[in-house]
């Protein structure tokens, strides 16, 4: 059932592509957040309206983006509050670069990820670059679940620019690369330790 979700899906976006038009559809999108009673880091699938011409180029505003949920409060004033801890405090940019389906049906993309405005925000001290860093994990995580929930496993390869991170000496935790020498792919490496590093054990499945 799922490959058949995920061809019916390719063929959308194919006929859209070539025809240079866009189909509207609502899509899952996949964000990092913390849990309420224990502060872990889970993600969530939310939805968006998504303008299919370019599908994860659409996607990523979703991913980037503030998420605004009601927050209640006994006796009155409840507000709307933002939970994608990719969104907090300022934006991290992101810019398409080229996208490809291949002839064996994989998905290739490229994007870089500015996070000048984050690591203004967070500062040079050793807890601001780490927080900074930290974000730029959490994204390439949520691009990458984002990409799977969308195309399937082993159906992606994703090349992502990371651009004016801080520097990460004395930092703890896995290293982020600006670049790496191959595209992201679900079984990553890297994505196994950026999640093992992150995320909580005891998340729901997605």
């Amino acid at each position: 059932m799922r490959r058949l979700k995920t061809t019916i899906l390719a063929l959308s976006f194919l006929t859209s592509y070539s025809a240079k038009a866009t189909v509207s559809a609502l899509s899952d999108v996949v964000i990092p957040y913390k849990t309420i009673q224990s502060d872990e880091i889970c993600l969530m699938k939310q939805k968006m309206i998504a303008e299919f011409g370019i599908p994860l180029g659409s996607l990523m505003e979703g991913i980037l983006e503030e998420n605004q949920v009601r927050q209640q409060i006994l006796g009155g004033g409840s507000f709307f509050t933002n939970i994608n801890l990719l969104a907090e405090g300022t934006k991290i940019s992101s810019t398409y670069i080229s996208d490809n389906y291949t002839a064996d049906e994989i998905w290739e993309y490229e994007f870089a990820l500015d996070f000048a405005a984050v690591a203004a925000l967070n500062g040079p001290s050793v807890a601001g670059r780490q927080k900074t860093i930290d974000r730029a994990k959490l994204a390439v995580i949520s691009i990458l679940n984002t990409a799977e929930l969308t195309f399937g496993a082993r159906k992606f390869r994703i090349t992502l620019n990371l651009n004016n991170l801080p520097s990460q000496a004395g930092l703890t935790g896995n290293t982020v690369f600006p670049t790496t020498s191959f595209p992201y792919t679900s079984s990553s490496p890297v994505l196994a330790g950026y999640e093992a590093e992150l995320l909580s054990a005891s998340c729901p499945a997605l």
